[in-house]
This record gives structure tokens, sequence and C-alpha cells, in this order.
């Protein structure tokens, strides 16, 4: 009977191990389904799959176990289910009821001799078990089952070798109507305590070799893939957090032996969870839209801007707003600059404007000619990053006339993209290395080609943007096929000087392939100013930023900036794009006078524009354009983002943000003053710009807990 039971229950256990597999019927009812692309769950659904097969098998395999052997260990519980006992009990008080119903004293003694041999026989019949009767007794069983005796009637003799159990849970007794008879169960039930215990160590090793088991598949189903793709997330982001792990390795000592393992694993999850917050910050900005949107509550001046932003690449009284910071004199750094050393060339600077050049607040529209060519010479001759190198290759002469033949391709007619433009940029450029302390991350070479691409970024701009080059079906358009016609020519123009003549040729003393990687450099540097790449270039900078934030946030941006050359590249223009860009992060004073005089040429194309009879582009028509108010547009799409990202790579360059949150500032307070617009109006462009602000006072070393030194 046993045998059958194990294997009916080894049956049940074997169709129970399938029925994890049948519970993929329910997802054929309505709502339980999901569709999905498959190109997404396909990895998650293999290896749900092969789980879901290992676990089946390994849950029969366990259930057949246990009910196969369950059984095993109830036979040794066999005098639970011995009937023989309560037979004997039966038996005996059939003969105990004759013994009462006998009349006389004859017919009595003949029942109390019957009754004295079965006795006998049942003492005699357990006498090869472990377990048998110890005491029987007559008397009567009353209503309330309760069994008592009389051996004052009846006193049976018998010889039993069961004595009476210590533990009434070793006793077991049948009570009859006459006769109670007690079995002493002391060996089987310590018997079935050990078989109890011997289940008991059979499941737990059952279990101890399913686990063992389980452990052993799920390590090849689903660890063994994890486990590599841990591996190709360690050497995948390596580059992402190698500057990291350098920066912890040097604040951090290396009395830590005893748990490197369990570091170890823990830092694999925790290197999994920053390269999924990255990814999810990299994701963002891939998914967000490379130009900004109209929102229902832009002005027409700040539509006209995000217009010109999104396709068009553009070419005195005043007052003061009160609230300007005197912050820029901290800027200032000491260099070796002064007027010790100086050649007859340069020699003729005056003191405070060597001053200035320390400072944010020089003015290349103050100075002369000659003095500017002069600076234009100075801030490339004495550039910290690349002094000794220009002292060998590049004699001062021929840098001067370089200079001279610079600022005569440049238009003097054109309001604002004339040479003070050019020196103006040069001069921010240098100024940027300095401050973010480039001079030995970037190399000599790189540096010295930087300054000279920045003097001759604009050369013969032609005091009209690409757009109505290309409307106008202009030469310069034609000949560069429509594609940053402009940025081509000032590059074309730029290397006709150095090649035009030895006096001018700054690369003369350089190999030839040096020569190709610094020509490389400035094409691309000077053809990214090109405001089209505008949007691209904030989208780089902000990918790069998310994948070194923690090295850049450190102050070592070394490592970063010499991890590849195209992220060398890519900094190096947008250091020229921003100082290209950067009047509005320039001091109040020189902000203003900058923004209007990039307006009356923008007004000037439009006038031209009018007088050809085409359609005047945004930001160029004198009579529509409000001055204060496009410059607000302007920041926030155009120049906010760029001072961000700017500020996020070189911390050390917060102070745009800073000049740039107080500038903002004041064009709309002039905006309020001249134009007077509506309350609903105001309120929101106030808000507008505060959120600006803000987000200008985010990227500020003191917000980013970052020391200022």
């Amino acid at each position: 009977v046993i045998v059958v039971r194990a294997a009916r229950a080894a049956k049940l256990g074997a169709r129970a191990g399938r029925l994890s597999r049948a519970v993929k019927l329910l997802k054929m009812l309505p709502g339980m389904s999901t569709k999905e692309d498959a190109s997404k769950v396909k990895i998650a659904r293999v290896i749900s799959n092969q789980l879901n097969t290992v676990l089946s098998t390994r849950v029969a395999f366990l259930t057949i176990c246990v009910v196969v052997v369950l059984p095993l260990f109830q036979m040794l519980q066999y005098p639970e289910m011995d009937d023989s006992m309560g037979t004997w009990a039966e038996l005996l008080d059939r003969n105990a009821a004759f013994f009462k119903q006998a009349t006389n004293s004859t017919e009595r003694l003949e029942q109390q001799t019957l009754l004295q041999t079965e006795v006998e026989r049942m003492m005699t019949a357990y006498d090869s078990f472990s377990y048998g009767p110890f005491h029987v007794c007559y008397g009567d069983l009353s209503s309330s089952g309760t069994f008592e005796c009389r051996n004052d009637l009846l006193n049976l003799n018998y010889t039993s070798k069961f004595s009476t159990p210590q533990r009434k849970a070793s006793i077991r007794e049948y009570s009859q109507e006459a006769i109670q008879v007690s079995f002493n169960l002391v060996v089987p039930k310590q018997e079935e305590s050990a078989a109890g215990m011997g289940l008991l160590c059979f499941v737990v090793l059952v279990m101890c070799i399913f686990g063992l088991l389980m452990s052993q598949s799920i390590s090849q189903v689903a660890l063994l893939p994890l486990e590599r793709m841990l591996s190709v997330v360690r050497q995948r982001c390596q580059q992402i957090f190698k500057y990291t792990t350098d920066l912890k390795d040097e604040e951090e000592s290396e009395d830590e032996d005893d748990d490197d393992q369990e570091l170890e694993q823990s830092s694999e999850f925790m290197l999994l969870e920053k390269v999924v917050k990255k990814l999810a910050a990299i994701a963002h900005l891939s998914s967000v839209a490379g130009e900004p949107e109209v929102k229902d509550n832009m002005t027409e001046n700040e539509i006209m801007t995000l217009n010109w932003l999104q396709g068009a690449s553009v070419a005195n009284g005043r007052k003061m707003i009160e609230g300007e910071d005197e912050k820029s004199t901290s800027m200032a750094i000491p260099t070796p600059r002064g007027k010790e050393g100086l050649s007859a060339i340069t020699g003729k600077i005056p003191a405070n404007t060597l001053e200035e050049l320390n400072t944010p607040d020089f003015n290349a529209l103050s100075q002369t000619v000659e003095l500017k060519i002069a600076i234009g010479t100075y801030v490339v001759w004495v550039h910290e990053g690349c002094l000794a190198w220009v002292r060998d290759n590049v004699p001062e002469n021929t840098l001067f006339k370089f200079m001279t033949a610079v600022e005569a391709k440049y238009p003097s007619e054109n309001p604002f993209h004339n040479f003070s433009h050019g020196l103006d940029v040069l001069y921010n450029v240098s100024r940027f290395c300095r401050l973010a302390n480039l001079q030995s991350t970037f190399t000599e070479t790189s540096q010295f080609w930087l300054l000279i691409a920045a003097s001759g970024h604009d050369l013969g701009h032609l005091g009209v943007n690409n757009q109505f080059l290309v409307e106008t079906t202009h030469e310069v358009a034609v000949k560069y096929n429509d594609r940053s016609p402009l940025e081509n020519l000032h590059c074309a123009m730029l290397f006709q000087i150095t090649n035009s003549s030895p006096d001018t040729n700054v690369f003369s003393n350089v190999d030839k392939d040096t020569y190709k990687e610094m020509r490389k450099g400035i094409i691309a540097a000077i053809l990214h100013t090109d405001m089209v790449k505008h949007n691209e270039m904030i989208k780089e900078l902000s990918l790069l930023y998310q994948m070194n934030s923690d090295a850049l946030d450190s102050l070592k941006a070394d490592g970063v900036v010499k991890s590849s050359a195209a992220t060398t590249q890519t900094l190096m223009n947008a250091l020229l794009h921003c100082a290209d860009i950067g009047n509005p992060m320039k001091p109040w004073d020189l902000c203003y006078e900058l923004a209007h005089l990039c307006l009356d040429e923008f007004f000037a194309q439009g006038d031209v524009e009018k007088e050809r009879g085409i359609p005047v582009q945004v930001l160029n028509d004198r009579e529509k354009v409000n001055r204060p108010n496009s410059q607000v547009g302007f920041i926030e799409f155009v120049i906010c983002p760029m001072a961000e990202s700017i500020c996020n790579i070189f911390p050390q360059l917060d102070n745009l943000a800073h000049h740039l949150g107080i500038n903002v500032q004041n064009w709309l307070q002039l905006w309020i003053d001249e134009a007077s617009p509506p309350e609903e109006q105001t309120s929101k462009v106030s808000e507008r710009v505060r959120r600006v602000v803000l987000r200008l006072k985010a990227v500020t070393r003191e917000e980013r807990n970052i020391p200022i030194d």
C-alpha cells in the first residue's frame, strides 16, 4: 500500500513540476497579455524562459524526492496504525461481558478462567514486539468516557515484559465497556522521533542539494550573463569614471585590504547605478529637441530671436541699472605682464591697458588702430600657455606684421565685425585659458593656433550674415556651396595672409606635420563659429559634462581634455565660440555698447534687404525690433545654454554666468522702462528672466560647493 501511495505521489509531483508552464496560458486571458516591442524585451524574455524551464525541472525533482521518501519514513510509524491493539481490547471486552452476565459462581469462575487465558494469550502475542500491553483491568466505562477499574470484583493476574512508561505520551489506552488495556509505546515513540529527525535531515540535505543545483543553474542562465554585462560596463565606462577613481585614490588610504572583495563587488553595482544615471541624463539630452520651442508667452521680438537662432546666422547714451555687482575685479589673475622687458613694438602699450588685460574690463573699442595691433601682438607673445614655444619659433616682428595684415583685412566700416571684435575675441580666448588653468592642459602648439584662429576668425567679414549671402546668390555663397560661406571665407583669408609673404607667415618655422595639425584645428574651430552649429555644440558639451562630471567638478579637467583628440578639438571650438558670442557675458558697460553695435550692423543689413525688395530677416528690421527685449531673448535661448555648458566644464569661468545674470536683468529693466509693456506681459517675461538667473546661479562654484582659489 505504501509503495502504491508513493508512486501515485511521484506522479502528482511530476505534474506539479509542469504547473508553472501552464501558467503561461494565463497570458491569453484579456488584460494579461503584454504587447511590447520584441527588440526591447528579447534578452529579458530569453532569460525569463530559461529560468522558467530550470525552475520547473528543479521543482519537479524536489517534489518527487519528497513524496517518494516521505512514506518510507512513515513505515517506522506502523504502531500508529496497528489495529491488533484495539482488536485484543474488543476480544477481552467480549469475554468480560460473559463474565458479567454469569448467574452463578460456577459459571462466573468458568468465564473468569477464560478471560484470564485470553489475557495471557495477549501478553504472549506481544513478546516479540517492541511495544505491548503492561496493564489490563476489569471495570466500568462511564458515560463521560472515564474508565474505572474494579479490582475488587475481578483481579486479573498476568505477567508482562512491559513496564509502566514514565511519560503519559508513551501510553496508549483502549477502553471498552468492561475492559481497559494500556499499551507501552516507548520504543515506537523513540523510533518515531528518530524517523522525524531523519526526515528533517533528509529534507535539509535535499534542500541544500536543490539550492546548489538552483544556484548553479541560475548562475548559468542569469548571473554569468550579468557578470559579462558588468564586465562590459566596467570596460566601456572606464573612460567615464577613471578620473573619478584617480581622485578617490588620492584621498583614500589603502589599509582596507580585508574588505577589498566586498568593496569590489559593491563598486560594480555602484558603477552600474552611476552609469544608469548618466545614461538617463544622456538619453534626456539626446531626446531634447536641438532647438528651443516657441512658447505662448513670448513677445514678437523674442520669437524673432528664436527664429534667427534656428535659421539665420548673422552678422549712445544709456543708463546704468542699479544692482550691478562690482565682482569683475575678482577675476583678475596675476600674470608676468608688465612694462619691463617689452620691445619697441609692444612697449607703446600704456600701463593701464596692460592692467586691464588682466581683468574682464578691457575694451578694444577704445584703442587706436596702432595700439590694437600692438595689443594683439602682445597677447599672443606673452600668453603663458605657449610663451616659450612662441619665443623659439615665431619672431616678434613676424607676429607683429601678421597682426598688421590681419587688421587690414577686417573691414573698418562694419559697426561690429571689425578688428576690434577680432582683438576682443583674441583677448577673451587668452583670458579663458588662464582662468581655467589650461596652460598645461592644451599643448603649446594648440594654444598658439587657437590664438591665431581667434585673431582672424572674422577676417573679411561682409557685414551681412550667411543667409543673406545665400538668398542673394553672392559669389562667396556660390564658391562655398552655401555651407558656412562666411566662416570658410575667414579661414581662407587667414591662410592667404600667412602664405602671401614670409614676413607674415607665423608658421614658417613649424614642421610639416605640426603645420597640418594646426591648419586642421584652425579650420575646425573657425567653422564652428557658425551659429548653425551652436545647438549641436551645446549638446556635445552637455554630454561631455555628464560623462565626466566628477572629474570636472573636482577641477581635474586635464584627463578629460586629453582623453581624445576629438574632445580636445571640441573644447577648443567651444572656447573660441564662447569668446565670439560672449558679449552678453561681459561687464554691463561693455555688454551694452557691444550689443548696440551688433544690432546696428543687423539693422544695416535690414535696410539693404528693404532696398533690394527681398524679405527682411528677423532681428534686422529696425522698425520692429526692440533692442533690450531682443537681448533678453538672445540671452535666454543662445547665451544662457552656452554659459551653463562652459561653466560646467570649466568652473573657474563662472563669472561669465555672474555677469550674464546681471545683464539679463538690466536688459529686462530697460525694456520695461522704454516699452512700458502690459503688466501681464511684464510678469511673464520677468518670470522667465528669473528662471534664467537661477540657472546661471546654479553653475557657479559657490552653488556647486567647488573651492574658489
